[in-house]
């Protein structure tokens, strides 16, 4: 009995050294198959993300190669002209790997954009992004999101019209497509925006409006109303361009609610004189009309520069800046206009 007690207990002594050598023994080929499938894991991530950033420089050096910046700038270099003075900046692009697309601040003339393999969408959206990021850059806070947009696919439109025809339709079935489907009350500020840039009206007078306006009630109640105060004026603008050039009396002035304006169209410079023209500005200012707009037609340059001259010297309105027009107010194309302020 002790012999076989002495038997066991050896035999258990063999098992259990056998058992903690196989551990040994499999201890490190159990970490090697451990650090194997982190490596695998590592080794597909890094294939992975080296693949993207390949096809990022690819895309990226295809836009630079196709000159996607340039082409935008050249786009949107014309419309400046009509913008006010402190807005226009010109466009540099960043190109990123993922849409990182963030409010262009003052100062700042970088815009990021993801590349994409089809160089129509680089164009487009370099345009239409362009507007979207820059125009009101002091009061953009204010400016109701709907209207900027409105405004952004009107000016991309027409300026790829103009520059790119051949990216019209891309435009329309892509960016203006998708700004509709996300919001259908754009749709109210679409089209008369459309109609008021027909005549000049839309860079001339609305968007130097709303400016003005955002900056006025921005710590007022009335910021929570902007967006039917801004549908108002755009009415008036609209139907006193539809009504051109007999619009009844009334049309020629609006009042909002922080200030007036008015409209003084020069034109047939061989039958009226300046002094015409210029004792209907003054009336203006006598009536105390806050901002006073003129526009003219491009057959009618010299003598509206003139115009713009003596209004500035013989009354008591400042001149804050002349600038140009796409169209003029009878829909030719080519038209100036200058804006003058009450002090």
């Amino acid at each position: 009995m002790e012999i076989l007690e002495s038997y066991l207990g050896q035999t258990t002594l063999v098992i259990l050294a056998f058992i903690g050598l196989i551990t040994i023994i499999l201890k490190p080929i159990s970490l090697l198959i451990s650090i194997s499938t982190t490596w695998k894991t590592w080794w597909s991530n890094f294939l992975e993300q080296r693949a993207k950033n390949s096809k990022f420089k690819s895309l990226k050096k295809k836009a630079i190669a196709n000159k996607i910046e340039s082409t935008v700038n050249s786009t949107v270099f014309e419309l400046q002209k009509e913008l006010p003075k402190s807005w226009g900046k010109k466009m540099h692009l960043k190109w990123v790997n993922k849409g990182n697309l963030k409010r262009l601040k003052d100062g700042q003339s970088i815009l990021r954009i993801e590349p994409s393999d089809r160089q129509d969408y680089n164009v487009i959206n370099g345009v239409y992004y362009y507007f979207n990021e820059t125009l009101f850059p002091e009061t953009f806070e204010v400016v109701p999101k709907r209207v900027l947009n409105a405004l952004s696919i009107n000016l991309s439109h027409r300026t790829i019209n103009n520059k790119v025809p051949y990216l019209n339709k891309t435009f329309e079935n892509t960016i203006m497509e998708r700004e509709i489907q996300q919001d259908g009350e754009i749709l109210k500020f679409i089209e008369p925006f459309k109609d008021l840039d027909h005549r000049g009206f839309l860079t001339g007078a609305m968007i130097r409006e709303i400016d003005e306006v955002a900056e006025k009630i921005r710590h007022k109640q009335l910021r929570n109303t902007f967006e039917d105060e801004i549908f108002k004026m755009c009415e008036h603008m609209t139907e006193f361009a539809s009504k051109l050039p007999r619009a009844p009396d009334h049309l020629w002035y609006y009042k909002n609610h922080t200030h007036t304006y008015k409209f003084l169209l020069a034109r047939n410079p061989g039958k009226m004189k300046v002094y015409i023209y210029l004792k209907r500005a003054q009336e203006a200012f006598d009536d105390e009309v806050q901002r006073l707009y003129v526009f003219g037609k491009n057959e009618d340059f010299k003598f509206t520069q003139k115009l713009i001259r003596r209004i500035d010297s013989d009354t008591g309105f400042k001149h804050l800046e002349t600038f140009d027009l796409d169209r003029d107010f009878s829909t030719n194309k080519n038209g100036i206009g200058a804006i003058f302020v009450r002090e």
